[in-house]
């Protein structure tokens, strides 16, 4: 009787478009992918064998040059993008010499990391973001993000600080790779049909942990109406059983804006299961943003979501795990 063999995973990369698999293949010791729903940066790590001296030499990478990266897997191939090389890490010791590089999805550019003072008034999110994208050269592809936010001040932040905090204040997340800028709202991704249904003979590992964190009663907004110049309330009720306030203080263009603010921060604080997850074998769709239903767990049964991934291959084979949590 013969036995099936396990399939045997591959790398296949690409340096400034050019395909450098067979240069790379033997010094390869790991690489891993993580993918990111929010405004963190996917990023890719490779580590090598550096025995030779190429990368600390000839073949040494140089930063701003672009890596693509596929993952394959008998049919399952994954595309990691076009990532921008960010850092290189030098390893000396007894076992010999190692470099490690990392690509990031975002641009580099140090003008995003840059902070600033800037006022915003009578925009919406995604004005907001279409300004800041044709500062540093990338495009905003969804358009989703009509919110007006009245005025909003950079507070001496980098752009990507502020546009990660705008986001999580209006429901909103964003990410920004191979030059594009998405923004989609929170909402939009929890409502999104299941990939799959989980099993346990799917699941390598899980831990889930459920826990009361920062549960509000309510969520009350003050904010100052641009219209009236007075100030005003607006609350968001939610449980009864959590006596617990939150309060925020907001210049806001109406009512809405007010709204938008109390209930996200509501829902947000709701988040009540969350952990980790690794399959058995990887899944081309499993990444961050999806959803999928868990099924086979008693009362932590039910629709989860993908908050991140991390895809990895070495001399143990194929890993694939994820930070996932209940949608309410």
């Amino acid at each position: 009787m013969n036995e099936t063999k396990p399939q045997k995973p591959i790398v296949k990369l690409l340096y400034n478009g050019k395909d450098c698999t067979s240069d790379f293949s033997k010094y390869l010791n790991s690489v891993s992918f993580c993918d990111f729903e929010n405004e963190q940066s996917d990023e890719l790590s490779l580590s090598l064998n550096n025995n030779d001296g190429y990368f600390s030499d000839l073949w040494y990478p140089n930063k701003n040059d672009k890596l693509t990266c596929n993952f394959i897997y008998g049919k399952e191939d994954f595309s990691c993008g076009s990532l921008t090389i960010d850092e290189n890490s030098f390893e000396y010791g007894v076992d010999g010499d190692f470099l490690e590089i990392k690509a990031l999805a975002t641009t580099t550019k140090a003008s995003l990391r840059s902070n600033k003072i800037k006022n915003y008034s009578g925009k919406t999110l995604i004005q907001i973001a279409q300004e800041i994208g044709k500062t540093h050269g990338f495009e905003v592809l969804k358009t989703n993000g009509n919110v007006k936010v009245g005025t909003i001040i950079q507070k001496n932040e980098s752009d990507i600080s502020f546009l990660k905090r705008i986001s999580r204040e209006y429901g909103f997340i964003f990410n920004i790779k191979d030059g594009h800028l998405t923004f989609i709202e929170l909402k939009e991704l929890e409502n999104l049909e299941p990939i799959c249904t989980i099993t346990r003979t799917d699941i390598q590992s899980l831990n889930l942990t459920d826990a009361i964190y920062k549960m509000y009663g309510k969520v009350k907004v003050l904010y100052l109406d641009n219209k009236t110049k007075t100030l005003k309330t607006y609350t968001a009720i939610g449980d009864s059983q959590f006596n617990d306030t939150l309060t925020i203080y907001k210049r806001c263009a109406n009512i809405e804006e007010a709204k938008n603010i109390a209930n996200n921060a509501l829902k947000s604080a709701h988040k009540e299961i969350k952990g980790n997850i690794e399959l058995n074998k990887p899944l081309i769709n499993f990444i961050a943003g999806v959803n999928f239903n868990l099924l086979g767990f008693g009362k932590f049964d039910g629709k989860y979501h993908v908050i991140s991934t991390k895809r990895t291959i070495n001399s143990n084979g194929y890993k694939l795990s994820g930070e996932i949590e209940k949608c309410i």
